[in-house]
């Protein structure tokens, strides 16, 4: 809604005072203006003709933004409590980033209009790991594990609370991936949120976690695909913006990933990001033992030689150009257009984040 706001030439609270039904769905709304948050403080008390798609009932507040200068445009109104009030005139205070705004935030991350809830999430989803850090201190840690385990939360705000949880939560907390996990046995339609349910096991239990997760979700070629995906995808997060691990200890943990052809593909990219090139072998193995099962891994073998500077992966893509001349120039066109995510720069993480 700051975003609205700042673009808005005028944003109002609204009072509905009567309905008449329109075609579609659509009801015609008569609106008196209560509050004025942005824009000419003419228009309390105005009145205002609107429409609104679905079903309106007089007395509702609503939450208005207009657009223009000599005559206002007003964008589809927003159903909000009264108590939203509050809320809206404080976004007009706020730094444009960083911690102190998110602090404001985060008390609305509550409140009990989910409009206001919402858009207080929509901030943090945005936000970086980094200004979030610097929020430890505020974090209700026995209030973000209930959100994590209940299970009428939607997953998108499960997975900022684990984010909050590896800020605030104690080495003990690494065990709540465990409890997740039961709860999803239990209850096929509750979704843990994996990738950042790892991201956070892996920043409070450091090593030790990692290597339960590599054993888990990497190694294990009976591991769920998504499982495995979201696994890769918690050591990108923490070898590309934490410093928890180090990196090559991550790195290692990717490599598990190579003994499973199906999905090979999706961690050499990041073994080259890194400057792994331990895997010359593995990976030139993997594009001569490869199946219509898993192709794709071909062009990201040549790909990762290509990028590596030693004289042991030039002499691995020969013997392939040797063996699949053809797949192997059709990766190297590719790079003249696109050089692949093993070429783009990764800089080291953030120290103390």
């Amino acid at each position: 809604m700051s975003d609205d706001m700042e673009d808005a030439t005028a944003a109002v609270m609204a009072r509905c005072e009567s309905v008449s039904a329109e075609e579609d769905g659509f009801s015609f709304c008569r609106m008196q203006v209560t509050d004025v948050v942005k824009g000419d403080p003419r228009l309390a008390n105005s009145v205002l003709e609107v429409s609104v798609l679905g079903d309106v009932s007089p007395g509702g507040v609503f939450w208005l933004v207009g657009y223009g200068e000599t005559s206002l445009q007003w964008a589809s109104p927003e159903e909000v409590s009264a108590q939203a009030v509050s809320y809206f005139r404080g976004l007009t205070r706020l730094p444009d980033a960083g911690p102190r705004r998110l602090e404001y935030f985060l008390k609305f991350l509550r409140h009990g209009d989910p409009f206001v809830a919402t858009d207080a999430y929509n901030e943090f989803a945005e936000a970086s790991l980094a200004d979030i850090a610097e929020l430890r201190d505020q974090l209700d840690r026995q209030w973000i594990v209930d959100q994590i385990l209940d299970p009428t939360i939607p997953v998108h705000r499960r997975r900022l609370c684990w984010t909050f949880l590896s800020q605030c939560g104690t080495a003990a907390d690494a065990g709540l991936l465990d409890v997740s996990l039961r709860h999803r046995t239990a209850d096929a339609d509750f979704d843990p949120g994996m990738d950042a349910a790892i991201a956070c096991c892996i920043s409070l239990g450091g090593e030790t976690a990692l290597s339960r997760i590599e054993q888990k979700y990497m190694a294990n070629p009976d591991a769920p695909y998504s499982d495995s995906f979201a696994a890769i995808n918690a050591i990108r997060v923490h070898g590309t913006e934490l410093d928890v691990v180090p990196r090559q200890r991550l790195s290692a943990s990717l490599r598990h990933v190579l003994s499973r052809p199906k999905l090979a593909d999706v961690v050499i990219p990041d073994l080259a990001r890194w400057k792994d090139w331990s895997a010359i072998e593995r990976i030139a193995e993997l594009f001569a033992t490869s199946t219509e099962d898993n192709r794709i891994v071909q062009p990201a073998a040549v790909l990762y030689l290509k990028t590596c500077p030693l004289p042991a992966a030039a002499e691995a893509l020969e013997r392939l150009r040797a063996l699949d001349p053809k797949t192997v120039q059709a990766a190297e066109s590719s790079m003249m257009f696109y050089r692949g995510l093993p070429a783009v720069p990764v800089p080291p993480p953030v120290q103390g984040s």
